[in-house]
């Protein structure tokens, strides 16, 4: 075990490669976790928060990233685990033992400010173009039904004389990052894949390609490193200054609390979040709920009610007399039949331009959550007849 713990290690100064993973994925666990919080605490209040989630976090990420590079020279996670970030020019240092680097100062101006880009901006945009481009392939759902009608819905549009060429540009370029995307995607993951390899083996001393571009390298934390940061733990009230300089001073000090309570918040968040997730997929929910179906069943619960059919609105229009004729185009039967969230059924193509332009049930003027994420395709059984 010692020596695996040691794979990839560069002796006493570089830290293994397990280090840095374990480190890495502890950064990828806080965001489900604070989601988590945010989406079960006060959501009448927080709900703008949840709908820019990814933004709040990037910013929120931005304070505590730079804090924790400024004040002890690496990121959260990295702190966390007893590493840090240095330049990679910076000289090594003979000893009886080994080659060490030189202690360590606080990272420049310039280092932080690229390590934030790396560790915050980076991630954000890469996560933010997953978005799109789930939102633009139909995902999941595009892996197992046929795209063609996309593709054939977006050639229409093309030879269409009614859309404009700005459209007509905004649908090429949407159909070449939906062609390129998967490839630099996977160039980004593989490209990892082959630093971490390279630095299992002791080919380079980057772990990831990013830490390559920015030429900081991440080691362990030495003694001197732990006393340079209790020495400097940050600004404290002292009896032997005025009244008016410590009231000067308390925010400092309350600052500073602040993000150093967050070394025992954000991983007890972490462990939260597991631990929830264990517990919701264990046999001790499982079997609460089977005794919770149990005796509601024994108390004779009645039915829950269908919900009420919402009535069409007059500024929606008006419904065709069949019930498989399609409101918008008047063609029966149905093609390709979808639904709405409304529980009207419509041609996917007609829907699909309608939610698309206006973001509503062109029957009961709702609005649609989602706007075209939220059709849903309905599938025939051959013979029933319904």
């Amino acid at each position: 075990m010692e020596f695996m713990s040691n794979l990839g290690g560069d002796g006493v100064d570089h830290p293994s490669l397990f280090e840095l993973i374990a480190q890495a994925k502890m950064t990828e666990m806080l965001s489900p976790a604070l989601r988590y919080v945010y989406a079960q605490r006060y959501p009448r209040y927080l709900i703008r928060i949840s709908n820019n989630y990814d933004e709040f976090y990037a910013a929120l990420m931005l304070l505590v990233e730079r804090h924790y590079l400024k004040q002890w020279g690496g990121s959260f996670a990295e702190n966390f685990y007893g590493l840090k970030r240095v330049p990679s020019d910076r000289p090594l240092v003979q000893s009886s033992s080994t080659a060490t680097k030189a202690p360590s100062q606080n990272l420049s101006s310039t280092n932080v400010n690229r390590s934030l880009a790396v560790l915050v901006i980076l991630p954000y945009i890469k996560q933010r173009l997953d978005h799109y481009y789930s939102r633009i392939s139909g995902g999941g759902a595009s892996q197992l039904f046929d795209s063609n009608e996309r593709d054939e819905r977006e050639l229409a549009e093309l030879r269409s004389a009614t859309i404009s060429l700005r459209q007509k540009a905004r649908i090429r370029l949407r159909r070449i990052f939906r062609l390129v995307y998967p490839w630099a995607h996977f160039a980004y993951h593989m490209s990892e894949v082959l630093f971490q390899i390279g630095y299992l083996f002791g080919k380079t001393k980057y772990w990831n390609p990013w830490l390559k571009v920015i030429d900081v390298e991440v080691v362990r934390m030495n003694a001197q490193d732990y006393r340079n940061q209790f020495d400097s733990s940050g600004p404290k009230l002292s009896t032997s200054t005025s009244l008016m300089d410590r009231v000067a001073r308390t925010p400092l000090v309350l600052v500073q609390a602040f993000f150093n309570a967050l070394r025992v918040i954000l991983p007890m968040s972490i462990f939260f979040f597991k631990f929830l997730e264990w517990w919701y997929s264990s046999e001790f929910a499982r079997g609460s709920g089977t005794a919770l179906k149990k005796r509601t069943n024994d108390d004779d619960v009645g039915v829950i009610a269908s919900p009420k059919r919402l009535a069409p609105d007059l500024r929606g229009i008006p419904l065709p007399k069949s019930p498989d004729t399609c409101p918008i185009c008047l063609r029966s039967p149905i093609d390709n039949p979808t639904a709405l969230p409304t529980g009207y059924v419509f041609c996917y193509t007609c829907a699909y331009k309608y939610v698309e332009e206006h973001g509503r049930c062109p029957v009961t003027w709702e609005k649609v959550n989602g706007g075209i994420e939220g059709l849903r395709k309905v599938y025939i059984a051959v013979g029933t007849g319904r």
